[in-house]
């Protein structure tokens, strides 16, 4: 059945829209309604995260999809339109290979996937329209009543995109179909599922609060690393292999260091260096040598570096644990 069209953004309806996000944002990724982790590790072959294993959270239900769905754009533009999938998919295509992860993701976590995303830039939609030069913002709403909002210079490049497809085919209902907004150096909370409309306004609103800190949250990414391998105990005096991933989101990962017992080794990239083309949105991928010398427990850590030299700053707390260090304790037998 037609689902009736959203009255006008309006100061009250901009309010409780607001208090609908930042309590999704407050519930983090383990209390809404559903999660999936993703227990992919990925590898130099296969780098991307299969679809039916990609890590999933919704906190607002799933909502029905309109057989006649479409985009709504509106608010502070030339023209309201109403795109359909196939007006969407008129529009230049464009695609990003981009690693998704939750806020409230733990450095060990397994919500974080990474995926090709392909449908027209946000900007393109926007401009379609006829975006203002008044507009400061865009509010993205989704069919489940979740929205989020973003300042006017993070839709005015191409980076950002209407996600139509995920790995060759079309978006999976799961992951938002028909479409879903794409924002490859925000956390996962601002890439709207079910999308129903794109909304020019005058003010950006951020985020205001995430469990009663009293800070606002823009949802730009930290630095991640994590180690996959190994699991389980090693064997004294045999090389084993560390690996991991490591995420820069926006900038790429110019290397990766290892910490064993204290002591930092430069880890090797095998897959995604800042020689490679594949995007500074996606993962890469590490490993170091170690043959360990003597049994008993040991302590691994690993930490990324960003392109222009930034390391991964070893904090936690807010959001959650984002940038925190991963640490593993391994066991060495004789």
């Amino acid at each position: 059945m037609p689902r009736p069209a959203l009255p006008p953004l309006d100061r009250r309806r901009a309010i409780q829209l607001a208090a609908v996000s930042v309590g999704a944002l407050a519930t983090g990724c383990g209390g809404g309604s559903y999660t999936r982790q993703s227990f992919y590790r990925p590898t130099p072959d296969a780098p991307l995260t299969p679809t039916e294993q990609f890590y999933v959270f919704h906190g607002f239900g799933e909502p029905d999809v309109p057989a006649d769905w479409t985009l709504g754009v509106r608010g502070l533009v030339d023209r309201a339109l109403a795109l359909s999938p196939a007006d969407l998919a008129a529009l230049p295509q464009i695609t990003r290979e981009v690693t998704l992860e939750c806020v409230g993701n733990s450095p060990q976590g397994d919500l974080i996937s990474a995926a090709a995303f392909e449908g027209p830039a946000i900007r393109d939609v926007l401009a379609a329209a006829g975006l203002s030069d008044r507009a400061r913002a865009v509010h993205c709403v989704g069919l489940d009543g979740y929205g989020t909002w973003l300042p006017r210079a993070i839709v005015d490049d191409d980076v950002a995109l209407i996600a139509l497809r995920m790995n060759g085919e079309p978006l999976p209902y799961l992951h938002g179909a028909p479409a879903r907004a794409l924002f490859p150096d925000r956390y996962g909370m601002f890439s709207v599922k079910w999308l129903d409309a794109l909304v020019a306004i005058r003010h950006y609103a951020p985020f205001g609060a995430l469990r009663g800190l009293g800070r606002s949250v823009d949802g730009v990414k930290e630095p991640r690393s994590r180690i996959d391998a190994p699991r389980g105990a090693v064997t004294v005096g045999e090389p084993a292999e560390i690996r991991g991933l490591a995420v820069t989101p926006g900038l790429g990962v110019e290397r990766v260091e290892v910490q064993v017992d204290g002591a930092w080794h430069r880890a090797e990239l095998t897959f995604n260096t800042l020689d490679d083309d594949r995007g500074p949105f996606l993962w890469s991928l590490w490993r170091h040598r170690w043959t360990p010398t003597r049994v008993g427990e040991h302590i691994l850590r690993v930490r990324a570096f960003a392109a222009d030299g930034t390391p991964q700053a070893d904090r936690s707390g807010f959001p959650y644990d984002g940038g925190a260090v991963h640490s593993l304790r391994v066991t060495v037998r004789g």
